[in-house]
């Protein structure tokens, strides 16, 4: 029997927190990655000013099932700013440091960086960003035409990828929380793109889209496509959104 899940609990337990970097005075990490030299950031619309159609939880619950197939699918860049807004928008920061954004996180650490594969967004060239929550900005971090079929071939979902309007990419930064919360924060980081990603299959019901989990990917490929430096960021979880040609969007 293979330990891999053993070990991985054992070394994540209750951490003895004389230990952990923050009360050894280690400089803290920052909460999100730098923008590079020369990159372009685009400002998103604001939240507060998008329209978005009420619907129930319940029905949004409801609504959900497994994605076999998307029509070719488009959303517009309101619609995209509102998505990233519900998974890790910024709300305020508190106690001078600590951030709040719109999802859970151990210690308020959110160890999570925002990529995602714009392939139909009204207004964005086909290619790769990233969020930053702070600003409420994306920065481009790659633009290809051919990136729709990168990222389908490294997520194992052709038909799903190549024909969804955006593909999510949640990449951990375990370092932001293991910083406060010793090794307890690996668990940390799993768990919370879980919410992350449940927060965008509710936003994305307001709009009449299906979301498509995928926790299955070649690794090294999208370790490669986004540029990752693997010993400390992470590709944990994808997300495609689009329209399976049942649902009307409402936006």
């Amino acid at each position: 029997m293979n330990d891999i899940g053993n070990a991985f609990i054992r070394g994540t337990r209750y951490p003895d927190y004389s230990t952990v970097d923050l009360v050894l005075r280690v400089p803290e990490p920052a909460h999100e990655l730098p923008v590079r030299e020369g990159q372009t950031v685009i400002k998103l619309p604001s939240p507060k000013k998008i329209r978005v159609p009420d619907i129930l939880v319940k029905t949004a619950i409801e609504g959900w099932e497994p994605v076999g197939f998307f029509s070719r699918s488009s959303i517009t860049l309101k619609e995209l700013s509102f998505l990233l807004w519900c998974t890790q928008g910024f709300k305020r920061t508190v106690a001078e440091t600590v951030e709040l954004r719109n999802s859970p996180s151990s210690g308020s650490r959110y160890p999570l960086e925002t990529y995602f594969v714009a392939s139909e967004v009204e207004g964005l060239e086909t290619g790769l960003y990233r969020f930053l929550p702070k600003s409420h900005s994306i920065v481009a971090e790659r633009i290809d035409s051919d990136l729709r079929l990168e990222m389908s071939t490294a997520s194992m979902n052709f038909k799903i990828v190549t024909r969804a309007a955006v593909t999510f990419l949640w990449v951990a930064i375990p370092y932001r929380t293991v910083w406060a919360v010793g090794n307890r924060g690996y668990r940390s980081a799993l768990i919370e793109a879980g919410h992350t990603c449940q927060n965008l299959i509710l936003a994305a019901a307001c709009f009449g889209y299906s979301v498509c989990p995928i926790d299955l990917f070649h690794d090294e490929m999208m370790v490669k496509l986004a540029n990752l430096d693997i010993e400390t960021q992470w590709p944990i979880y994808l997300a495609a959104v689009g329209n399976t040609g049942e649902n009307v969007t409402l936006g």
